[in-house]
């Protein structure tokens, strides 16, 4: 792994949706610079393990999966579902030696994501509690790869300035731009944003005439934020986890898992094609700032009262040294 990696090493990462690696499939994924293969055993639960066969290097993800095994492509050496090879065909006499084994990593299904750890993990994959709200209805969006760092995605998640900009007639209009002021404040080991509020003509799918939209943000982890939109108008409210999961320091998978509260009146391709559309309007414009990389030292950009939340996310990932994506300190 990249020498910053170690800022990731207790992380919970995404790796893929739970339906995207059917039972007795195995897929080829790429998170921070490694590459990941997802298998299902006949249990179906999922394995996270690098895509590598220890013997030659060939692509796990290429093999094919039996039951409890996998099967490397190239020589057909199999393994069992803690990583250890049972058979090397060119030699079936032979008892693997315990050494002949696949990288194996900490792995997780939750919120409908198959999630991995490179290390030992920091904290408990609970860090999303509306979704277990009563009455909501779970949207997993196909994670869109934007070209720029997790953090400069995560930050801009964070920012409520550019909706009239980016999200016209949606989340914002230019006839009302400004952002009032909001508070701050450390929690649980992150950061809440509270009392935000914002004018959006169309802030829910189908809604019309325009309000005033209140809001909370939370920081949860250095790659992982979510919001809560209040209920307005009839409409539940509506809570949206993002995790920026890294594919390299500049490139980066966002993933959107939203929450509908109490929503009886949309489908569910409405509600994915209505969070869809704001997050590719997002991609290029964070894929434009320049450096890809956040800066962490606060003069390396300009700042306004209402990026408060960004600049707080900034202090915070440097005080933790988080090196992956960021340039710079404080």
């Amino acid at each position: 792994m990249h020498n910053n990696a170690s800022s990731l090493q207790g992380e919970w990462l995404p790796v893929c949706n739970s339906e995207d690696v059917p039972e007795g499939e195995a897929r080829g994924f790429l998170v921070a610079d490694e590459r990941i293969v997802v298998w299902r055993d006949s249990l179906d639960a999922a394995h996270a393990w690098r895509d590598a066969c220890p013997h030659r290097g060939a692509q796990l993800s290429l093999g094919s999966v039996s039951r409890d095994w996998i099967t490397c492509p190239y020589h057909g050496w199999r393994y069992d579902i803690e990583g250890q090879c049972l058979h090397i065909p060119s030699n079936p006499a032979l008892r693997p030696p315990k050494r002949a084994c696949a990288t194996t990593f900490v792995s997780e299904e939750k919120y409908g994501v198959v999630w991995m750890c490179f290390g030992e993990p920091a904290y408990a994959l609970d860090f999303y509690p509306e979704a277990d709200v009563p009455g909501g209805r779970r949207i997993n969006l196909a994670p869109q790869t934007v070209r720029s760092s997790a953090p400069r995605v995560v930050e801009n998640f964070l920012d409520m300035a550019h909706f009239s900009f980016v999200h016209g007639g949606i989340l914002g209009e230019q006839a009302h731009t400004e952002v009032p002021d909001y508070e701050v404040v450390p929690v649980d080991g992150g950061l809440e944003a509270r009392q935000c509020r914002y004018w959006q003509p169309a802030g829910m799918p189908g809604q019309g005439g325009g309000a005033m939209i209140d809001y909370v943000y939370r920081v949860r982890r250095p790659l992982i934020a979510s919001l809560t939109k209040m209920a307005v108008g009839g409409q539940g409210a509506l809570h949206i986890m993002l995790v920026a999961s890294p594919v390299s320091e500049t490139e980066t998978r966002a993933w959107l898992v939203s929450i509908h509260e109490d929503d009886a009146t949309h489908s569910d391709q409405a509600l994915y094609d209505f969070n869809m559309e704001i997050l590719m309007q997002d991609t290029p414009i964070v894929e434009s700032q320049w450096p890809k990389c956040l800066p962490l030292a606060l003069d390396a950009e300009l700042h306004q009262k209402c990026d408060r939340m960004s600049v707080a996310y900034r202090r915070w990932l440097a005080e933790l040294a988080f090196g992956w994506g960021t340039t710079g300190g404080v």
